[in-house]
C-alpha cells in the first residue's frame, strides 16, 4: 500500500509543474513489481499447500489471545458449536435407490477432518460460592457433547492436561492463562477419544464425553483452605474442590443415570484420573462398568541421568504449596508418605477400578524434565535428534523405558488392569485424530492405542491386555516427526504434518 501510494503522489507533483526524478520512479516501480510478485508467490503456494495450511491452523492454539472478545481467544476463533455440529442424515427407507448408494453419500475422512467438532465451554458460575475455583478465583468449565441412540447413558469423563504449578510465581503467571483462569477458555475441538467420528473414534463416538479443562495446577486435587494473596492478587489452590462440583454439576445432566463410564485425562489429567479413578467409582454405584485410562500420565520416580533427585522435589513443592495430601488416596497415605503417593506407580496395586495406561516407552516430557533436564544444551543434538544420541545417551534413554516397565509391572501382572506402551518419542495420544487411530497412528502387534484400549474396556481380547512394544528403533510406525525428537521445546508429534 505504502508504495502505491508512494506513485500516487509522484503522479500528483508532476500534473502539478513540478519536476521529480525518473530514476526514483524506476526504483519505485522496479519495488512495485518485486513485492507484487513475492505476494503473488506467496499466495500462490498457500492455494498450492492448502491441506497443508488447514492442518496448520487446526495445530495452533486457540487460548490465550487477546482480541476484544469477552472472554479473550485467538485470532482463529473456532467456529461456533451450531456451525460445527454434523448434520444428521436422514433416515431412508430400506430397499429405495438411494439406500444401495448410502455408502457414498458417507463425508469423506480428509472433509471431516477440516470441519471438526468445535464443543463450546460450559462455565460454572455457581461453583464460586462453593470455592470450587480456578487459581486466580475464576469459576470453572468443561465442553459437554451429548450422547445419542444405545449409548446415550455411557459417559467419557477426559481431563485436561497442563504440568503443574509449584511455586506461588508460577501459579501467578499460570493464573493470567487459560490454565489458571477460565476468563482465558476457548471453545474446544473435540477429537481422538472425544471425536463424533465414527471412523476416527468406533468404540465412544456416540457416547457422552466431557472435556474438564484444568485451572488449579495440581491436577485437580489442591485442597487449600484460604488463598494466598501474592503482590495484591489471591491465588486459589482447589483443584479438589473443582473435580467435585464438576462431578456433581455432571451427575444432574445425566451422569447420575450411566451404565459405562471411562475416566481419562493426558499427562497431568492422566495422572488426574489415576488418583481420582476409584473416586468415580464410588459416586456411581448403580454404573454397569466404570474404568480408567491414564495417557501420559505415568510419571515415573526416579532420579535424571546426574544422579539428582528433581522430581521428587518438584512434586514435594506442588503437594505442599497445595496441601494436596488429604486428598490422596488413603490407602497409599497410611504407608508412604505424600509425595510418593502422588505418583502413580506407588498406587496402581492397590487400585480397585480398573485402569488402562497409554505411554509412550520414550515420553519426551518425562525424557526432558525427569531423565535429562538439560540448562546447559549438552543433550541438544540428541534431543533435536536421537540418531545424533551418542551410545552412553542412548543407555540414558534405554534406561527410562526399563524403569517404566519396571513401574508398569503391576499393571502387565494383573488381570484387571491394561496398558499400550509404545516405542515412540511423544507425550499425549488420546486427544489426537492422527495418533489415537488409523494408518498413521502408532501400531504395536497390529493395534492402535484406540483398538488396544477398546479391546480391554469391552473385553473383547482378555489375553492381551497388556500391549508393550520392542525397544527404540524398532517400530516403523512410530510417526515421522516423532521416532527421533524428544524435547518440549521442539518439534514433536504435535507438529505432524
Amino acid at each position: 500500500m505504502m508504495w502505491h501510494q508512494q506513485e500516487k503522489n509522484s503522479r500528483k507533483i508532476s500534473n502539478m509543474g513540478i519536476p521529480t526524478l525518473s530514476s526514483r520512479r524506476h526504483s519505485s516501480g522496479g519495488l512495485m513489481t518485486f513485492v507484487t510478485l513475492l505476494l503473488f508467490a506467496t499466495l500462490a503456494t498457500l492455494v498450492w499447500n492448502y491441506e497443508g495450511v488447514q492442518r496448520l491452523v487446526k495445530l495452533l492454539p486457540t487460548d490465550g489471545f487477546y482480541s476484544g472478545a469477552k472472554h479473550p481467544t485467538n485470532v482463529l476463533t473456532p467456529i461456533s458449536s451450531a456451525q460445527s455440529e454434523v448434520i444428521p442424515r436422514q433416515e431412508i427407507p430400506a430397499g429405495s435407490d438411494a439406500s444401495k448408494n448410502d455408502s457414498d453419500a458417507t463425508v469423506p475422512h480428509e472433509t471431516q477432518s477440516l470441519q471438526p467438532l468445535v464443543v463450546p465451554l460450559t462455565i460454572l458460575e455457581g461453583a464460586v460460592a462453593e470455592g470450587a475455583v480456578c487459581l486466580d478465583g475464576s469459576p470453572p468449565g468443561y465442553h459437554l457433547h451429548e450422547g445419542n441412540g444405545g449409548n446415550a447413558r455411557n459417559w467419557v469423563l477426559f481431563l485436561e492436561e497442563g504440568a503443574w504449578c509449584e511455586s506461588e510465581a508460577a501459579c501467578k503467571v499460570r493464573a493470567r492463562a487459560h490454565l489458571g483462569s477460565s476468563k482465558w477458555m476457548n471453545d474446544r475441538t473435540f477429537e481422538g477419544i472425544l471425536s463424533n467420528s465414527e471412523e476416527v473414534n468406533p468404540d465412544f463416538y456416540n457416547w457422552n464425553r466431557v472435556f474438564v479443562r484444568y485451572c488449579d495446577g495440581a491436577s485437580f486435587s489442591g485442597n487449600s483452605s484460604l488463598p494466598t494473596k501474592t503482590e495484591g492478587n489471591a491465588l486459589h489452590y482447589r483443584g479438589e474442590s473443582i473435580w467435585n462440583f464438576v462431578i456433581d454439576d455432571l451427575l444432574k445432566k445425566g451422569l447420575n443415570k450411566v451404565e459405562k463410564a471411562l475416566l481419562g485425562g493426558c499427562s497431568a489429567g492422566g495422572l488426574s484420573s489415576i488418583l481420582h479413578c476409584d473416586k468415580l467409582r464410588t459416586v456411581l454405584p448403580r454404573a454397569k462398568v466404570v474404568k480408567c485410562m491414564s495417557d501420559a500420565g505415568f510419571f515415573v520416580d526416579m532420579k535424571t541421568y546426574k544422579g539428582e533427585n528433581k522430581i521428587q522435589t518438584y512434586f514435594k513443592n506442588v503437594v505442599d504449596l497445595h496441601n494436596v495430601s488429604g486428598t490422596l488416596p488413603e490407602y497409599c497415605t497410611e504407608t508412604r508418605n505424600s509425595v510418593e503417593c502422588f505418583f502413580p506407580q506407588y498406587l496402581i496395586s492397590e487400585m480397585k477400578t480398573p485402569l488402562f495406561v497409554v505411554n509412550g516407552a520414550y515420553d519426551w516430557w518425562q525424557m526432558d524434565n525427569i531423565v535429562a533436564p538439560d540448562p546447559l544444551g549438552e543433550w541438544d543434538d540428541c534431543k533435536n535428534n536421537a540418531i545424533s544420541c551418542t551410545n552412553a545417551q542412548l543407555e540414558i534413554i534405554q534406561g527410562y523405558r526399563k524403569e517404566l516397565l519396571e513401574a508398569l509391572k503391576p499393571i502387565q501382572n494383573s488381570k484387571k488392569h491394561g496398558m499400550f506402551v509404545d516405542g515412540c518419542f511423544h507425550h499425549c495420544q488420546a486427544s489426537y485424530d492422527a495418533f489415537w487411530s488409523g494408518p498413521h497412528a502408532p501400531h504395536v502387534k497390529g493395534k492402535t492405542a484406540s483398538q488396544a484400549l477398546g479391546d480391554w474396556y469391552f473385553e473383547r481380547d482378555t489375553t492381551a491386555s497388556s500391549v508393550i512394544d520392542c525397544a527404540y528403533p524398532c517400530n516403523p510406525t512410530c510417526p515421522p516427526k516423532t521416532s527421533g525428537r524428544l524435547s518440549v521445546g521442539r518439534p514433536s508429534f504435535r507438529n505432524w504434518s
